[in-house]
């Protein structure tokens, strides 16, 4: 049985207009609709114009992550049948606009790769130096917080709900910090700047340990985790 719903989306479009207004617009939902599902109807049935962005859609590529009520989410993966009559969409805070929904992640993912996000293994060649795979063992101190960092899938989420990235752009933000910590936790990464960055006055020291990053990822990565360990020294040199 379809119910309706409506949904109040902010728009913008900076090739046009002066600033930001909200546009009403209601829907058939069918069962099992998503958030994303609501706004093709939109886009297919009342207004072509509406601008949002998404991918895999089924909540793998993080690339349809908005503000829904107030609270950053994938709009694949939140089902309208869990929110109320009125719904607002709003894009990630904390990056430009490009139009509507989509968002420009360009500050995001200059931040990220600010701590060189690859791992750098032996020189001059880390598959020459070990031409067998290396095992990690799961036992090692460290595994199983590796383990949770690792399934990030650099949606913005986190930089969206984290009030220091919004008073502070340098902030190195969750996402790049929480990476930092997934290379600096194994043995086999030899790049030492990246902890002193992570470290730095714009890295680790800069959160406030709010949180926010940690209830809105949809990955269930926790940032603030890895953050605290960095702080503490919880990383492969440090052992």
């Amino acid at each position: 049985m379809s119910v309706h719903k409506t949904f109040r989306i902010r728009r913008f479009d900076p090739s046009n207009d002066a600033r930001p207004h909200w546009a009403t617009y209601t829907i058939e939902a069918k069962p099992k609709f998503s958030v994303l599902d609501g706004l093709f109807s939109i886009l297919e049935n009342q207004d072509g114009t509406l601008g949002f962005r998404y991918s895999c859609r089924a909540g793998m590529c993080g690339s349809c992550a908005m503000r829904i009520d107030g609270r950053e989410g994938l709009a694949c993966r939140v089902r309208l049948e869990h929110l109320g009559a009125t719904i607002s969409i709003e894009p990630l805070r904390s990056l430009p606009i490009i139009k509507d929904l989509a968002t420009d992640m360009t500050p995001f993912f200059e931040q990220y790769r600010k701590i060189d996000p690859f791992f750098v293994g032996d020189s001059p060649s880390f598959a020459q130096a070990t031409p067998e795979p290396l095992r990690v063992d799961p036992s090692q101190a460290l595994r199983q917080d590796v383990n949770r960092a690792i399934d990030c899938i650099s949606c913005g989420a986190c930089y969206s709900a984290c009030p220091t990235v919004a008073g502070n752009s340098a902030y190195l933000g969750p996402a790049a910090l929480n990476r930092a910590f997934a290379l600096a936790a194994d043995e086999r990464d030899r790049e030492s700047d990246r902890v002193a960055l992570a470290l730095g006055p714009e890295g680790a020291y800069s959160c406030r340990s709010v949180g926010n990053c940690v209830s809105v990822c949809p990955a269930g990565v926790a940032p603030l985790a890895a953050i605290q360990l960095l702080r503490r020294g919880k990383i492969a040199s440090a052992t």
